[in-house]
């Protein structure tokens, strides 16, 4: 009966990291969000704030569309591969010799931003994209990746990293994942 119990302290602090900010941010509301009150949104699962203009993530099948030729010119992307997501999802990533761009659509958990918020670390950072909810969750000194909540039910992930600043943008990677995220959304109809 003894080694039972020791297991479950073992896995208790994992089960904490993903499940514990679900039990903060659900009973101390004023931790879920700083930008919710910005939004003049309520939240929900997991403190993350509802998607008050929803869009169809759905509507395009093939994430490499989800940039058009003359964006991707634009951002300076190119080399395309298909991929899939962490969750077993279409993914598409663009990379050549100065940046790579990879674009991950979550239209199959069903949680849209909740999950990322019930999974946020101290560095996570909440931000809004073209007037939709997105969390910042990685900015170093070559990548940054945020997540944008697509509809309360879908989410994508962009992930940017620079290898040559041979572009001005470049230089702020997470103003340019932004940038590219945002391009994303101008591509999406909205939901119906």
């Amino acid at each position: 009966m003894k080694p039972k119990p020791m297991r479950r302290t073992m896995i208790a602090p994992l089960v904490a990291a993903g499940l514990g900010l679900a039990a903060c941010t659900s009973t101390t509301p004023g931790l879920a969000s700083t930008s919710t009150d910005s939004q003049s949104s309520t939240p929900n699962n997991e403190g993350a704030p509802k998607v008050t203009n929803p869009k169809n993530l759905k509507a395009i099948a093939d994430p490499c569309q989800l940039l058009t030729p003359q964006q991707l010119q634009e951002l300076g992307a190119s080399g395309q591969r298909s991929e899939k997501s962490k969750w077993g999802e279409a993914a598409c990533t663009w990379r050549n010799d100065n940046l790579s761009i990879h674009l991950a659509p979550d239209t199959t958990q069903g949680k849209g931003l909740s999950t990322v918020y019930a999974n946020r670390n101290a560095s996570s950072q909440e931000i809004t994209v073209g007037g939709h909810p997105g969390m910042r969750t990685t900015k170093e000194s070559l990548t940054c990746s945020i997540y944008v909540g697509v509809s309360d039910t879908q989410v994508f992930l962009t992930n940017v990293i620079v290898f040559k600043d041979v572009k001005p943008e470049y230089k702020d990677r997470c103003a340019f994942a932004e940038k590219v995220a945002g391009m994303v959304l101008t591509n999406l109809p909205p939901a119906n």
